[in-house]
């Protein structure tokens, strides 16, 4: 195995360094390749939704390490770290984090649970280590803002949750969803509807149905990526089941779009 890494990170070195290298991967910066980095990491994901847990996850994993050496390599170039700095640091976080499983400490933690606030706790070790333990510090202090929002939006919930800030039960959490529904109809059905005013609504709303989901153990980045994937599969279904007929969307009825809908929804049931 690091025959391979060692030979991957050659090449990247050749490619930024030589004179018979790669002009364009010479121009990258960390800035430049971030777009890249976000885009390998989705395909990666999307290559698991879809089930392709073979050769094409293996391909897809391996674009994605290679924007780790990319980034190493440059970084390398001006002396800050190296490949094997990076390795080193997160095999070093991870004894930190399970003083129990791979530190000095007794192995004594057994459910997810346990093993669960032991790391949260060496993580309130860490970030007092830093000083972000002052007056103004926060439990949601280090919560990347360049996450997507509703993976943001969980991490938040989530932390405030361990911290106390958590839902009693599953009532008050549905009354919390309808009254915010009822807010965004309210401002919708406003005698004059302020667009600023919606999306706060809105916003409101898409923050409580993603606590929803935290709360019930699922992502909803997942959630609604499978939903996407599953809308593109019936309207994909929808528009050949069209052709057929020698229509589009524009020329078809409502009443024959919701049956071919409703076929591909009997369809996704029976497989």
């Amino acid at each position: 195995m690091q025959k391979h890494i060692d030979k991957l990170l050659e090449i990247m070195t050749f490619l930024r360094t030589s004179p018979d290298g790669c002009a364009w991967t010479k121009e990258q910066t960390h800035k430049s390749l971030t777009p890249y980095l976000i885009e390998e990491a989705y395909e990666t994901v999307d290559a698991i939704d879809q089930g392709k847990t073979g050769t094409d996850l293996r391909d897809e994993l391996g674009d994605l390490l290679l924007q780790i050496a990319f980034h190493a390599e440059i970084a390398a170039e001006r002396g800050a770290f190296t490949f094997d700095d990076v390795a080193k640091a997160i095999a070093d976080k991870l004894e930190r984090r399970y003083p129990t499983i791979l530190g000095p400490e007794a192995n004594t933690l057994k459910t997810p649970e346990e093993i669960d606030r032991r790391w949260e706790e060496v993580k309130a070790e860490e970030r007092k280590a830093k000083g972000l333990d002052g007056p103004n510090a926060s439990v949601l202090d280090e919560i990347s803002h360049g996450l997507p929002a509703l993976v943001r939006a969980a991490k938040l919930k989530g932390r405030a949750a361990k911290a106390g800030w958590e839902w009693p039960d599953v009532g008050m959490q549905m009354d919390k969803l309808e009254e915010e529904l009822g807010e965004l109809r309210a401002e919708v059905e406003a005698a004059h509807p302020d667009k600023e005013r919606i999306a706060a609504e809105l916003g409101d709303l898409m923050f409580v149905l993603v606590d929803c989901a935290r709360w019930h153990g699922i992502d909803a980045e997942d959630a609604l990526r499978t939903t996407n994937n599953r809308v593109e599969r019936r309207f994909r279904h929808l528009e050949q089941g069209l052709k057929r007929m020698g229509k589009d969307i524009r020329n078809s009825t409502l009443e024959e779009r919701r049956a071919l809908w409703d076929e591909a929804k009997r369809a996704e049931k029976k497989a």
